[in-house]
């Protein structure tokens, strides 16, 4: 079934019921960090995909409008996927992407996906991403939150609040209107010091998930690619150092 709704298309693959439902959103941002967190449940848990969302805001990551291909010669349209996890007591839909959508569009895409939501029973909205801390530092779970309520619960569970600043892009809007919508609202901030992918701060938020959903997830494959990615670190720094230690001192330049 497929619900056109201006530009933006929702494609539901099943029929759903959400118990008290949650929405755990993480697409790439800041070290990739809430797309790491998410797509490792999803991949841990083989979670069944439940809809898509489609939008001539969802460009290719280059910025263009386009398709991807697959080993097959498949192609495919960047899309939004939404997860379904069947909790004990409530459920959880967290919802994936290779992209966010363009600036002009974020307002849109977001309006959808609670509309969406909300429609199939959901209540409260989670964003998980990345924040900027210096280089060496621990690698900690900010937030931000709807209200002082939320913030004095999140800080019993141990996180620290993020003071100051801004969230850009679909982890700042789309929690910040479920809050004008009606429903409790929140985003969790790994810290990171790297532009790239970072896993280890993408494994402090599951573990924040952990804590707040209770959810059965294993972080033995994380481990092994955060040490994995410490070894060849190491390795890439003991070349350097080598190569640094085995070239000669430039000679001073003579004129004639």
């Amino acid at each position: 079934m497929v619900f056109l709704m201006g530009m933006v298309i929702i494609k539901k693959l099943k029929d759903v019921r959400l118990r008290h439902g949650v929405l755990i959103q993480g697409l790439p941002g800041i070290g990739f960090v809430g797309k790491i967190a998410v797509d490792y449940i999803l991949s841990e848990l083989k979670l069944p995909k439940v809809a898509e969302l489609y939008s001539d805001g969802l460009l290719l990551p280059i910025g263009n409008a386009g398709v991807y291909i697959d080993e097959k010669g498949v192609f495919s349209v960047p899309c939004y996927k939404f997860h379904l996890l069947v909790g004990e007591e409530r459920d959880l839909l967290f919802l994936s992407s290779e992209v966010q959508p363009v600036s002009w569009s974020q307002y849109e895409v977001a309006d959808k996906v609670l509309e969406y939501f909300r429609s199939i029973g959901g209540e409260e909205v989670v964003a998980v991403c990345g924040t900027t801390a210096r280089e060496g530092e621990k690698k900690e779970v900010y937030y931000a939150v709807d209200c002082e309520e939320t913030a004095k619960w999140l800080d019993k569970l141990g996180f620290k609040r993020s003071i100051g600043g801004t969230i850009t892009g679909a982890c700042g809007l789309l929690p910040a209107l479920a809050h004008l919508k009606g429903m409790k609202s929140y985003v969790l901030m790994g810290t990171t010091a790297s532009a790239e992918p970072d896993p280890e701060a993408g494994m402090v938020i599951v573990k924040a998930l952990i804590k707040i959903f209770g959810i059965n997830v294993s972080l033995d494959n994380l481990s092994k690619i955060i040490e994995e990615i410490r070894k060849k670190k190491k390795e890439m720094e003991e070349a350097k150092a080598m190569l640094k230690k085995e070239k000669p001192e430039s000679q001073p330049p003579y004129y004639v």
